[in-house]
């Protein structure tokens, strides 16, 4: 098994970035990835794809060297934001987009991950799971990538066979390496509305979430036996990544092992 790809999402459900390396923050996290998060101003919680579906349509272009990105949609136009010091900027640009007051905040330390418990850090998935999930719904790799919004894309021999790099159930996470970084597969990624819908538009595929428990099954029968799977909707796996990975650099290219 080899790491091809490294996403990270430095603004929490909006595009991501392709980076050739990446260190493990303080937090035991990515670095870079969610590190700032969209919040609602009427009751401080995250403003995500989970329950805003416009924010697809949001388009970033990041410059993390100086701190900058650029945000466009059609509806607000195009603007260029500094990711340090004084959003204001960036808050009335997302605020007019999303009409209703947001502002963003950062969290350099651990970053807004989109799992809770478990010390999560980072999420999996290989290649041929990409090309299994496109082959069952007639997507592109690249846009079953977009949906899945996962960090580290790898190579594997089959579809769904990361799932091998999970221990026995969250107590027992499986340590592996991606070269001397330890990582820890912590369980599966349960799927929230976001795979369902394209990447772009946000439009909704009708019957994606049915179709894929029902494909997932037949692919791997047995699959609700394992007791980290509560039901088959589920796509990649979740890691944590333990301190004394802390500071060290992932870089694509390496090698998996145990």
């Amino acid at each position: 098994m080899e790491l091809k790809k490294i996403n990270v999402f430095p603004i929490k459900s909006l595009d991501s970035i392709v980076l050739d390396e990446v260190e493990i923050s303080e937090g035991a996290t990515l670095k870079w990835d969610r590190r700032w998060g969209i919040h609602r101003k009427s009751d401080g919680r995250t403003v995500n794809g989970k329950k805003y579906p416009t924010i697809h349509k949001l388009r970033t272009k990041y410059d993390l060297e100086d701190l900058r990105v650029e945000i466009s949609s059609s509806k607000v136009g195009i603007g260029s934001f500094v990711l340090e010091g004084d959003y204001t900027q960036m808050n009335q640009y997302l605020s007019d987009y999303f009409e209703e007051e947001v502002y963003v905040l950062e969290n350099a330390k651990t970053g807004f991950p989109d799992h809770s418990g478990g010390n999560v850090g980072a999420s999996l998935v290989s290649i041929q799971t990409l090309e299994k999930v496109g082959e069952w719904f007639d997507l592109s790799v690249d846009e079953v990538e977009r949906r899945m919004r996962m960090n580290f894309i790898i190579d594997n021999e089959s579809a769904f066979g990361e799932d091998n790099l999970m221990g026995p159930s969250k107590s027992e996470p499986r340590s592996f390496f991606i070269n001397d970084t330890e990582l820890r597969g912590y369980k599966p990624c349960e799927r929230c509305p976001v795979p369902t819908r394209d990447s772009i538009t946000g439009e909704a595929m009708k019957g994606f979430q049915k179709a894929f428990l029902n494909k997932r099954k037949e692919l791997q029968p047995s699959i609700l036996d394992n007791e980290l799977y509560a039901h088959a909707y589920m796509c990649g796996i979740v890691l944590n990544i333990p301190e004394q990975s802390v500071g060290k650099l992932v870089k694509s290219g390496m090698s998996i092992t145990f």
